[in-house]
């Protein structure tokens, strides 16, 4: 007996709940269910609402409550029991899983792989606006600004929330094209962010103009290396149409109170950079480090000792006319000094980043 094979699931997200409307129906065929996750009623209501159609008509529908804690842990948690029933049907070879506007594939997609084994990931495709893009990866802007947060602990800003949703797609939709006077430095930033995608353009109707789903495309162990540590000079895309991506490294340790007074002009001009650093008074530990728009955080990786690396600095960055001379610049002021290196006790600096990691 042969074993059943998996039922191949495609994800879509996006910040515009619009344009992804298009481009739902486009990853739809005759054989397609489509799972699809609101979260409108989230902040009055505190629900999710789903449903489920395919190309007769709509199938079902209902809602995940969302409490307090982590909201896309709980979305999860719900969904799961969903796709296992849509799964079980078997009228269906294909399932487009359509998220909420905040939600993020990466934990969608590790938590579905490594519990439900009845599907296969198949392609993971996100919308972005071709109008409000750079907007969009610039600013400091909270999700619970514009009432998109997942619940009450998601302190996570506009520009993390698109970078990540990039950074994870195999397939990026540009909606909004025909708007845009600069489409190929809009792609450009795309394959800097992410160069494992494939960048399709929307029409006027908003309709992609390549394939979006039952692409194949997806690869887990690519997709995880990319959204996770960058720390080498392949991760470096060519400059041009004003896109330029840094690498910069360094087998000096960064002076804490140097590095944070140095924040906002290390993120000036940058949309997106990702690394792992070395503080002075950490000498022990490996630090994330992150940033999107004009936010930037840092966070705890485990041990230099549990590594095969030496400690070391290493920040990739990608900006829209961004000066790498003046970032590099920036970022080496930030590191101890000869003198330093050779007379301080680096544990007795003072911490500014005590408590928030």
């Amino acid at each position: 007996m042969t074993a059943q094979a998996k039922t191949p699931l495609s994800v879509l997200v996006g910040l515009s709940t619009t344009l992804r409307e298009p481009v739902l129906e486009a990853m739809t065929d005759a054989t397609t269910v489509a799972v699809v996750i609101d979260q409108d009623d989230l902040p009055g209501r505190g629900v999710l609402s789903w449903r489920v159609r395919d190309a007769s008509g709509p199938i079902d529908a209902g809602e995940f409550t969302v409490g307090d804690d982590c909201g896309a842990c709980q979305l999860i948690e719900s969904l799961l029991p969903l796709l296992e029933t849509v799964v079980a049907r078997g009228h269906w070879d294909h399932i487009v899983l359509a998220a909420p506007p905040a939600m993020e594939a990466r934990p969608l997609v590790t938590t579905l792989t490594s519990i439900l084994p009845e599907i296969v990931v198949d392609t993971v495709t996100c919308v972005v606006d071709a109008v409000l893009l750079v907007q969009q990866l610039s600013g400091d802007e909270l999700l619970a600004e514009r009432g998109l947060a997942l619940g009450m602990p998601d302190r996570r800003n506009v520009a993390e929330l698109t970078a990540r949703q990039i950074e994870y797609a195999d397939v990026c939709v540009l909606a909004n094209a025909h708007r845009s006077t600069a489409v190929e430095r809009l792609e450009h930033l795309l394959v800097h962010l992410n160069p494992r995608t494939s960048v399709v353009t929307a029409d006027v109707a908003g309709v992609p103009n390549g394939p979006v789903a039952r692409t194949g495309r997806f690869d887990f162990d690519a997709a995880e290396a990319w959204a996770g540590e960058l720390a080498s000079s392949d991760r470096v895309q060519p400059s041009g149409d004003g896109v330029t991506t840094v690498l910069w490294r360094s087998t000096r340790p960064l002076h804490p109170a140097r590095l944070n007074d140095a924040l906002e002009d290390i993120v000036d001009g940058v949309v997106r950079s990702r690394g792992v650093v070395w503080l002075a008074n950490r000498p022990t530990q490996r630090v994330r480090w992150e940033s999107a728009g004009y936010s930037a955080s840092l966070g705890t990786l485990g041990e230099w000792s549990e590594t095969e690396h030496l400690a070391e600095c290493t920040v990739v960055a990608t900006g829209m006319g961004l000066d790498p001379a003046r970032l590099q610049a920036v970022l080496d002021a930030c590191l101890l000094t000869e003198s330093e290196l050779a007379q301080l006790d680096w544990t007795n600096l003072e911490d500014p980043f005590a408590g928030v990691f």
